[in-house]
């Protein structure tokens, strides 16, 4: 179903509520490229505390607003400071562009970065099994567990400064695949407890990426880009 952004956060929030101290709510966001996940990801995270922890007025409408939204929830039930909800973007998730080069074919690995197969989905499952198997009760002595962000700079994945702790217990995880129905990666997606969707024009969608990826020099003409998007 199509919701808005503000009827999402509503409805994280119930989800939210009804679950046992010691669980956590898994919101797994994926959409195709330049639809807008991260746009929407990171302004949600940031209103959901706002909510819960009424740190400010709740204010809707500071959340981007892609085309459309469709929810799918998998299960009625289940940073820094003093927040519950943290956003973990899959783009931490990248092979590194030396583990690349170990592939049976690297130069195509490097061409198509950013397809399924250049992402270590083996490691990213681990990161949401852990998620499940540790206590996130605020009282806990659980450690935080840690977690990859992709570093623009450098290209390459970073470890995050900012940990998963105990009191982070609305996880939303944003990427290309989270929701990818293929093997492995739809174990993946099954973990999460609820699944959205950002719809989006597909020629918007795709003069977005152009434009991204030419100004991130990740290849050095617009044409060249256009033709990366067309082979990956």
């Amino acid at each position: 179903m199509e919701v808005r952004p503000e009827q999402l956060a509503d409805r994280i929030i119930e989800a939210y509520r009804r679950l046992p101290n010691d669980q956590r709510l898994l919101v797994a966001i994926a959409g195709p490229p330049g639809s807008g996940k991260s746009t929407l990801a990171y302004p949600l995270t940031d209103h959901l505390n706002a909510l819960l922890l009424l740190h400010r007025p709740p204010n809707p409408s500071h959340i981007e607003r892609p085309q459309s939204l469709e929810l799918a929830e998998a299960s009625d039930t289940q940073g820094e400071g003093d927040e519950i909800a943290i956003c973990v973007g899959l783009d931490g998730w990248h092979y590194s562009r030396a583990e690349l080069d170990g592939f049976d074919d690297p130069d195509e690995a490097h061409w198509r970065r950013g397809a399924a197969f250049t992402f270590n989905q083996s490691s990213y499952h681990s990161f949401l099994l852990s998620l499940r198997q540790s206590s996130s009760s605020p009282d806990s002595d659980a450690q935080s567990i840690q977690f990859p962000t992709f570093d623009h700079a450098l290209k390459d994945p970073s470890i995050s400064p900012s940990p998963i702790r105990p009191r982070h217990r609305i996880i939303i995880i944003e990427g290309l695949y989270t929701l990818l129905d293929k093997e492995g990666w739809r174990n993946s997606a099954e973990l999460a407890d609820m699944r959205v969707w950002v719809d989006v024009d597909r020629k918007e969608a795709r003069a977005r990426v152009i434009k991204r990826n030419f100004e991130a020099g990740i290849v050095d003409s617009i044409e060249a880009c256009e033709n990366r998007g067309e082979r990956a």
